[in-house]
This record gives structure tokens, C-alpha cells and sequence, in this order.
């Protein structure tokens, strides 16, 4: 495979449309597959957060109870055998992409390695250079300032949340019930709960798209289940007095929060005559994070693992218009970086030239019931805190096979639970794997180093923010961590790269700026439903150092509370490096700056 220009300040210089290729061996250049059904349909991808597999009553969990989404399984031609990344980002950047986590950049959740590459076509660009309006909302996690958010990336309406999830080092204090987001780019709170603002935002702005005839390509993107555990009172109360753990039956309550929502906008497609031309991809970002207790489908791990449990995942594909035949399980082994090429394929979407995927159109497989496909491998794999590792974290996935690491060999088919290691057994299935994984990282291998760099912009209007998230090998990326000052004495380095040469300034903060918290103060507290949650340790901050590309730093000190420090600097345009922490009266190094801000000067 040919690697895509690298080249970070170009966004698609001239381009040219082409039909999108597929890696189907036989099905190559299937625009004779392609589905002619009329009006392009609208399209709805819904992501959960945290949830796995085995946490859905229609694959066999005894406890939870998911009646709506029960009834999408049985409506669906369901993907049995797909795989996404065992952590969320990668998987987020796969879904956008068609490209594995460690090509296309965003590999990890913290440590500064989890940005797109900015030469790389994502899948709300391709739905709108197709005509169709893009919407995100709820979680985006791939950026959370220019040129990296999601309206920098495709999307033409977002309805959307910053970092991880509203408990993540930028967001901090943000509230379940009281939800505070941003509409577009402006700061807006909410009285109803997350997961249903989004749905409510996404129904408001399709049902605007569909009164002016406008195909629409929606990304519901959930941050529940994931933690914070706090679900809904009626929704808790259904699994309160059936499990032992709270924070488990909060973990289902979030569910039957999105099984609800789920029907919701069921329903609210069949009112509006939407449903037959809809297509709905259902799915789930990674391994569970709390059910395997109850559940797990057999598998072993969970969120994180490179076994099955970690990366193997839910995927229902409904388009009553679609031709898609008989609803049905298909265990022909797929993955997230799929879902691109095939939507591409279904929608009869023409895509940049030139586009490079590693995942494959399934479209022909979809139409065709008991089709197998070509043979084919996977690869299974996300970055870690440190620089990306050969086999560290990865799995081969080959129909019933999965080899984990170097020299795990499983047949999933006898041993779901993946507890006899068959490598011995099979060495010629087992080196077969391990050629393809080696011929995936040679092709990764000379840019596994890199990490995509923050933009400073030499614009009055607008400020680059960092966070500790972006702090390089450095794992800081929740309210916890920052408020129990985490990492080491002098945090960690941001890597950014500057668009001119010029004037600029930098302030520091030991609170993300909208909490507007001094620097000293214990905290801050966190407001979940209600509730006043005060954590962490105070600092006896009296002064902030800040070093440019590793030089001897510079000093400012700190006002009596102060929120911020500020620093006064030429940058030059490319990459730098930049570190900030504080320090005691007594010139001891206290902790990195959790939080910064770059602006340049008039």
C-alpha cells in the first residue's frame, strides 16, 4: 500500500473524485455492487461509549434489559465478527478514517498521541463534497481546538462536548444533568441529561434537513456508558437491587438510558416517513468497562485487552430500502476502519482522490446473504503512553483465529475464551499471522514517533488551548489526575507548530480558564447531580517557568490569586516545544501547568 502525501499543512490539494476502491479481492471496483434505491439515503452512525458486546440482553445478558435495541438486532444484518480498537479515540480516528489508529495518528487517549493527521479525508468530508449536510453530536475526542475539531473536520453543525468525556482534564466539572457543551463554537448549558440532549439536538437538526430535502449524514456520539457511573434515578432503579456493585447497576441504567433514546428516535424516523431510507449503523467504541462482572459474551478481557473482550464489538446495519436481504448474522471478520468505504459504497459516494484504506467495502458480502468474502487479515492495535511498541497491545485477527502479541495463537472457534495458547499446534497459521502484523508495522514503523502537534494560528481572533492531555508520554487526561497533581515536578512537553513567525502570549493555569480558580486554591470542586465533590490537593504556588524547546526557562511570578500566569515570547514558525510548571516560594518545582493558552499579540 502507498502512503498518503505527509504533508500536515495541506488539506486535499486539487481535488479529483474518484469511486471508492475497495480490498475485496474479488469484489474490486464494485460500482456494479453499488445499491440504486432512489433518493441517496440518510445516514445516522450511533457510537456508545464503554459499552461492549456482551452488554445487550439480545447477546445473552441475563440482568440488563435493552428491549429497543433488541428489536435493531433483529432488524439488522449484524456483524459478528467486527472488531474496533480497545480504547476510544483510535477507534474514533478508525471510524473517520479507514485508516488503523497508528497511520492515521490518533492512537491513544492521553499522552499527546491522539490527534488526526491532518492530510487525511474523513468520512464528514466525504458525506458533504457528496452533497449531503454532516451534524455531529454528543463526544468527538479527536481535537478540541482548530484545526482539529469537528467543524474543522467535516462537520457543518456541532453539537458536541471537549475531551474524553465530562469528567476529562478540559472538561472537569461538567454535569450529567446540567450539561454544559457547545453549540458550534459557543459555550451552552442544558437542564436535560447528556445522552438525551444529544439525541434531542440530533432529531431538532435532521428534522430541519429533511423539511428542506437534504440528505444528511448524523454522528451520534455518546459519552455513556462511560465513567462517571451516574445514570438517571429511573434508570438506576432498575438494576439497583439486582447487582452488588452501584457503580455497576449505574453502568446499566446508562444503557436503558440509550435504549430509550434509542427508540425514541425510532419512532420519531416512522412519524416522519424516514425510516425506510435511513440507514442506521449501530455500534460500540471498545470492550466493556464494567459489565464483564455480569457478562461478556464468553470472552475474555475487557476494555483495553488485546483479546477479544477489548477489541470484539457490536455492529447492526438497518436500510429497509437497502436491498440488504434477510436480517441476519454475518461472521465474516470486519473492522471499524470498514465503515467509511462501506457507507461510501452504499450511499454511491464519490470520495478524494487518492483515498487509502485499510479497511474494505462490505457491501457486496451486505447484499449477498451467505456470501463469505475473500479471505483476509486484521489488525488490531493502539498506541500507548510511551512511543508505540511491535506487538505491544496487538492482535491478528483471521476469521476464527486471533494471534495476540508474538506468540499467542487462539481458535476462537473451539475456544472463545481464549485459554489454550494453540501456536505449537498451528505454526504455520501462527507465522502466516505474524508476516501479516510485520508487514502492517514495517509499513508504520519510521513514523511511529511522530506526534501530531498542536497549531498555533496568527490570528487576533482566536487562542490554541493547552492540556495535560497533550503532555508528550505523560498520562494526565482526567479531573482526578490534574486535581491530584499528577505527573512529574515539571508536567510534561507540548509539542506545537506555529503558523508565523511572531509575537505571542502564554499563560498558564493550574485549572482549565473557565473554571477561573486560583491557582492555590484545593480542587476545584465538581458538581454531579447536584452534589459537591471537592478532591485533590492545594499547591503553594508563587511562580511559573516556561521553557522554549527545551532552553532555560523563563520566570513570572504569581500574583496573590492569581488564575494564571503570563509570559511574553517570540515563536518561530514551524515546530517547538513548549513546557510550563510551577513553583514554591522556595523555588522547588511543584507541578507541571495543567493548562495553558497561546494567543498571538497585535
Amino acid at each position: 500500500m502507498q502512503h498518503m502525501n505527509r504533508n500536515r499543512s495541506t488539506r486535499f490539494p486539487g481535488i479529483a473524485f474518484a469511486l471508492i476502491p475497495t480490498l475485496l479481492g474479488p469484489f474490486q471496483g464494485c460500482t456494479g455492487s453499488r445499491i440504486e434505491v432512489g433518493a441517496p439515503p440518510n445516514v445516522i452512525v450511533i457510537l456508545t461509549d464503554d459499552q461492549g458486546y456482551g452488554d445487550l440482553s439480545a447477546h445473552g445478558n441475563s440482568i440488563l434489559k435493552t428491549p429497543n435495541l433488541d428489536r435493531l438486532h433483529d432488524e439488522s444484518v449484524r456483524l459478528t465478527n467486527f472488531h474496533v480498537a480497545p480504547v476510544c479515540t483510535p477507534t474514533r480516528g478508525e471510524l473517520m478514517t479507514g485508516m488503523y489508529a497508528l497511520r492515521n495518528k490518533a492512537g491513544m487517549v492521553p499522552a499527546a498521541r491522539n490527534l488526526m493527521r491532518r492530510d487525511i479525508p474523513t468520512m464528514p468530508e466525504v458525506f458533504a463534497l457528496n452533497g449531503y449536510a454532516t451534524g455531529l453530536f454528543g463526544k468527538w475526542h479527536l481535537g478540541d481546538t482548530f484545526p482539529h475539531r469537528p467543524l474543522d473536520r467535516g462537520f457543518q453543525r456541532a453539537v458536541w462536548h471537549k475531551g474524553w468525556g465530562l469528567a476529562s482534564e478540559i472538561e472537569y466539572d461538567n454535569d450529567y444533568y446540567y450539561t454544559r457543551y457547545l453549540d458550534q463554537t459557543e459555550t451552552s448549558f442544558s437542564d436535560r441529561f447528556c445522552a438525551n440532549l444529544w439525541f434531542d439536538k440530533a432529531m431538532e437538526w435532521m428534522g430541519e434537513q429533511s423539511a428542506a430535502s437534504q440528505p444528511f449524514f448524523a454522528y451520534i456520539s455518546l459519552n455513556t456508558p462511560h465513567s462517571p457511573f451516574h445514570a438517571l434515578a429511573k434508570d438506576y432503579a432498575g438494576y439497583g437491587d439486582k447487582v452488588a456493585d452501584p457503580s455497576l447497576a449505574h453502568f446499566f441504567g446508562l444503557i436503558h438510558n440509550i435504549d430509550e433514546n434509542f427508540a425514541r428516535l425510532d419512532r420519531w424516523l416512522e412519524e416522519r416517513d424516514l425510516l425506510e431510507n435511513t440507514l442506521v449503523v449501530f455500534m460500540n467504541d471498545n470492550g466493556t468497562s464494567k459489565g464483564e462482572t455480569v457478562f461478556n459474551a464468553g470472552m475474555r478481557g475487557k476494555k483495553g485487552s488485546a483479546y477479544d473482550g477489548g477489541h470484539r464489538a457490536i455492529c447492526f446495519i438497518r436500510w429497509p430500502r437497502g436491498q440488504l436481504g434477510e436480517p441476519r448474522p454475518v461472521h465474516y471478520a470486519s473492522h471499524v476502519t470498514d465503515i467509511l468505504p462501506t457507507l461510501a459504497d452504499m450511499a454511491g459516494l464519490s470520495i478524494p482522490d487518492p483515498a487509502e484504506f485499510d479497511g474494505a467495502s462490505l457491501l457486496p458480502i451486505l447484499r449477498s446473504e451467505g456470501a463469505n468474502g475473500p479471505d483476509r487479515k486484521i489488525v488490531v492495535q493502539y498506541g500507548g503512553r510511551i512511543r508505540p511498541q511491535k506487538y505491544v497491545r496487538s492482535s491478528v485477527v483471521w476469521n476464527d483465529w486471533r494471534l495476540v502479541g508474538e506468540r499467542e495463537l487462539y481458535d476462537i472457534a473451539s475456544d472463545p475464551g481464549q485459554q489454550t495458547n494453540v501456536a505449537d499446534q498451528h505454526p504455520e497459521t501462527a507465522e502466516a499471522m505474524k508476516a501479516h502484523y510485520d508487514e502492517f508495522w514495517a509499513s508504520v514503523e519510521a513514523s511511529v514517533d511522530d506526534v501530531e502537534p498542536l497549531l498555533v494560528r496568527a490570528d487576533l481572533s482566536v487562542f490554541t488551548d493547552l492540556t495535560s492531555n497533550s503532555w508528550i508520554e505523560v498520562d494526565c487526561d482526567n479531573r482526578t489526575r490534574v486535581a491530584e497533581a499528577c505527573g512529574p515536578a515539571r508536567g510534561g512537553v507540548w509539542q506545537i507548530e506555529v503558523e508565523e513567525d511572531g509575537e505571542y502570549r502564554v499563560e498558564l493555569s493550574r485549572w482549565p480558564f473557565h473554571l477561573d480558580r486560583s491557582l492555590t486554591v484545593k480542587g476545584p470542586g465538581a458538581t454531579i447531580g447536584g452534589s459537591q465533590i471537592v478532591t485533590g490537593k492545594a499547591l503553594p504556588v508563587t511562580s511559573a517557568s516556561l521553557s522554549l524547546n527545551g532552553a532555560k526557562p523563563e520566570q513570572a511570578s504569581a500574583e496573590p490569586d492569581a488564575t494564571s500566569v503570563a509570559f511574553e515570547m517570540t515563536l518561530r514558525q514551524g515546530r517547538s516545544t513548549l513546557q510550563g510548571w510551577f513553583r514554591d516560594a522556595s523555588g522547588n518545582d511543584l507541578a507541571g501547568a495543567y493548562y495553558g493558552r497561546i494567543r498571538v499579540l497585535e
